[in-house]
């Protein structure tokens, strides 16, 4: 799962950003700190894969610590959670390069937008290792491939037994694996059975976005894996 770090010193907003993530699935929250030391006292131990990070902080503030790893040249990507709303903060933040800046207080609904920008981004980054224009217009405009997050993307109908709830959750776990999966392996991150995430991912194998291939173990009977197959993820096109 994707590992992030909370950095918040008021307990209630930190709650609520723990929340807002458990709810949005597919995140595991490995530190929730109240201060820039705190923070670095665990990026001494783990580098998490994202941060949300506050800008008014007891000491260092979340500005300064943006342009402090930028210096040390550590690549983490960081999505800003903040009261502060003048244009020089905003301003500073992004040439800092913060994946999304949002403003207190803010809905569940644009902290779910933030997530799944990071999410395309951290799904095409960890997958690729070189990109056309095309690719590259998907990590910095969001164009050429369609969210799978949104109601619009998903057919009004499914196969029978189908929930598009639960395929929107099933999709977006998926995206965030970066090699082979098993059914069980996704059954496990979204708590629901192994017999009915089966149903989605033979459903998605059908269309094409999915493809398998059989893992022989040391030890039973060989078992299926699914990877995206990056050449047909333009199908999803089909759920409009």
């Amino acid at each position: 799962m994707i590992e992030v770090i909370i950095v918040e010193d008021d307990p209630m907003v930190a709650m609520i950003n723990q929340q807002f993530v458990e709810r949005y699935g597919g995140f595991r929250i490995v530190a929730t700190v109240r201060s820039i030391s705190e923070l670095w006292n665990v990026l001494n131990k783990n580098k998490p894969d994202l941060i949300l990070l506050d800008v008014y902080l007891p000491g260092e503030t979340g500005i300064e610590f943006l342009q402090n790893i930028r210096q040390k040249q550590l690549s983490i990507p960081i999505i800003m959670i903040t009261a502060a709303n003048d244009i020089p903060t905003i301003k500073k933040a992004l040439e800092y390069g913060v994946i999304d800046f949002l403003i207190k207080p803010f809905t569940y609904e644009r902290f779910k937008l933030a997530m799944e920008k990071f999410s395309h981004y951290y799904s095409l980054t960890t997958k690729l290792k070189e990109a056309d224009q095309e690719t590259l217009d998907q990590i910095l405009t969001k164009e050429g491939k369609p969210s799978l997050h949104s109601d619009d993307d998903l057919a009004s109908t499914l196969p029978k037994g189908l929930s598009k709830l639960t395929l929107k959750k099933i999709l977006r776990v998926v995206e965030q694996q970066t090699s082979y999966f098993s059914t069980e392996d996704i059954a496990k991150l979204i708590d629901i059975s192994r017999i009915s995430t089966k149903k989605y991912l033979l459903y998605l194998n059908e269309l094409g976005y999915l493809r398998e291939e059989l893992k022989y173990l040391t030890v039973g009977r060989p078992i299926t894996v699914y990877q995206i197959a990056p050449e047909n993820e333009h199908v999803i096109k089909s759920f409009k």
